[in-house]
């Protein structure tokens, strides 16, 4: 299958090919779609995802952030989806838009009673790369991005964290909490779910 294209700001590739703009992007930072596979298999699309690979969203994004005092920066995505990074102080989440359908982790990273239960301040900013899972079409069915937060029990002058795999299931008319995964073997075997997703994740 044709792998599917990137998306950044309001540049749309064509179902020909990457944009040109969104290419460069990815093959300066060295991540790619994963090659072809047999029919009916699940296979990835690994998008940068940090720092120096994102950029300042169109002003009309960029003011309804700034309005709650959020930073935010868009990272390339598979059409029809768009990708941002929001933070607040020292933690940080991702949005998603799909057409006129919006979606934020905000709840789920920053309050979520399992993710609070871990450990502090979580970020997705650190992780690099986002990782989308794609149906034997190239449809995004699910996307996985790691989350890093300070580990309460760890020496914190060293750094000590702990990380999950935050899992989120796509649909053409909603997103949905697939859960947390410590292993990426894990997390794929939640996004491979995602084909029954039906309950859209609360905004």
């Amino acid at each position: 299958p044709r792998p599917p294209c990137l998306v950044l700001h309001e540049k749309i590739c064509p179902v020909t090919g990457f944009g040109r703009a969104a290419l460069l992007l990815v093959a300066a930072v060295g991540f790619l779609v994963s090659p072809l596979v047999g029919a009916g298999e699940m296979t990835s699309l690994y998008t940068p995802l940090g720092l120096g690979a994102c950029a300042v969203p169109p002003p009309e994004i960029a003011r309804s952030y700034e309005g709650r005092d959020l930073a935010v920066e868009e990272c390339p995505a598979p059409a029809p989806y768009r990708l941002f990074v929001v933070s607040s102080d020292a933690r940080s989440w991702i949005d998603l838009r799909r057409n006129d359908l919006d979606w934020s982790s905000e709840q789920r990273v920053v309050y979520g009673r399992d993710v609070l239960a871990l450990g502090h301040f979580p970020n997705v900013s650190t992780s690099g790369v986002a990782e989308w899972r794609l149906d034997e079409k190239g449809i995004p069915l699910a996307l996985i991005v790691r989350l890093r937060l300070v580990d309460p029990g760890g020496d914190a002058t060293q750094g000590a964290t702990i990380s999950r795999l935050l899992v989120v299931g796509l649909s053409a008319d909603s997103f949905c909490d697939l859960g947390l995964a410590k292993s990426n073997e894990e997390a794929r075997q939640l996004a491979d779910m995602a084909a029954d997703c039906t309950a859209a994740v609360a905004r």
